[in-house]
């Protein structure tokens, strides 16, 4: 077995630790039970084959587990490989039938019990992880990025007003503010907003700041999605980016996305320098 192991991390140097784990139970949990390199195959060729960063062929996969069925099997002759020698007594075919039978049955009784040995929660996650893989994989290989992901138990209300409804209707509402109205917001049975109001003038720089669970995001996500109801002249958009944690205060962080205060900023301290060094 500790063949196997050197074998696999030497083959797939990056792959996940779950995946692992659950490829070395199933053979060493099955290792008497591989007739051939084809079992090998079938039972963990899948699983290496998606697990494997670098991508494998069928035949690079073959290999593999022919390499490692030979390991499990490095002590022993099996099949077509067994020496012939001659008989000390005869024979009862009888005899070997029945004695076959029996050993055939607490194999089966082996085999049932070991394969109830793999931890059935490393086989979830590893098959969680699969499909992860297998649903990126053909996303890279179509070239088409996954849809957006929809909130299916975040939900809005909204109050609607007849002025604005009656200048939608008649492509009058020509403004680039949005004004958001007693709005509600809920995720599932908790709700995050209530009786709410937006206003965002053209022109201005927001920022949102608030611990997690408030209901930033979902209310970004809800106006982009038009959930709630913005002027359907205004085209809005919801990127995700995610910043690396350190000391800098959440204000702090809003004010330096102006890059135009923040390089007026950087020339007033380079004045300043020039004016101390005289």
């Amino acid at each position: 077995m500790d063949a196997c192991v050197e074998l696999l991390r030497e083959e797939f140097p990056l792959i996940d630790s779950e995946l692992f784990e659950y490829v070395t139970g199933v053979l060493e949990c099955s290792a008497l039970d591989f007739e051939s390199a084809d079992d090998v195959v079938d039972a963990v060729g899948d699983v290496l084959q998606e697990g494997s960063e670098v991508v494998k062929d069928n035949e690079d996969i073959r290999d593999v587990c022919q390499r490692m069925f030979n390991a499990l099997h490095v002590n022993g002759l099996s099949g077509s490989g067994r020496l012939q020698s001659r008989l000390d007594t005869p024979i009862q075919l009888a005899e070997m039938a029945g004695n076959f039978a029996s050993c055939e049955a607490k194999r089966q009784i082996v085999v049932s019990v070991r394969w109830q040995q793999v931890d059935q929660k490393k086989l979830g996650k590893a098959e969680a992880k699969l499909k992860a893989k297998q649903e990126r994989r053909a996303e890279r290989d179509t070239g088409r990025p996954r849809g957006p992901v929809i909130l299916e138990e975040a939900s809005a209300s909204q109050a609607s007003s007849r002025k604005d409804t009656k200048l939608e209707a008649s492509g009058k509402n020509k403004t680039f503010d949005i004004r958001i109205e007693n709005f509600d917001i809920s995720f599932g049975e908790r709700s995050l907003l209530c009786g709410a109001e937006l206003f965002l003038v053209y022109g201005r720089r927001y920022g949102l700041i608030g611990r997690n669970g408030l209901g930033k995001t979902t209310m970004l996500k809800m106006i982009a999605n038009r959930s709630l109801r913005v002027p359907t002249h205004i085209s809005v958009l919801h990127v995700e980016q995610e910043v690396a944690g350190d000391d800098t205060p959440a204000l702090q962080s809003v004010l330096e996305s102006d890059t135009e205060r923040e390089s007026l900023l950087l020339r007033e301290r380079e004045l300043n320098k020039r004016l101390a060094a005289g």
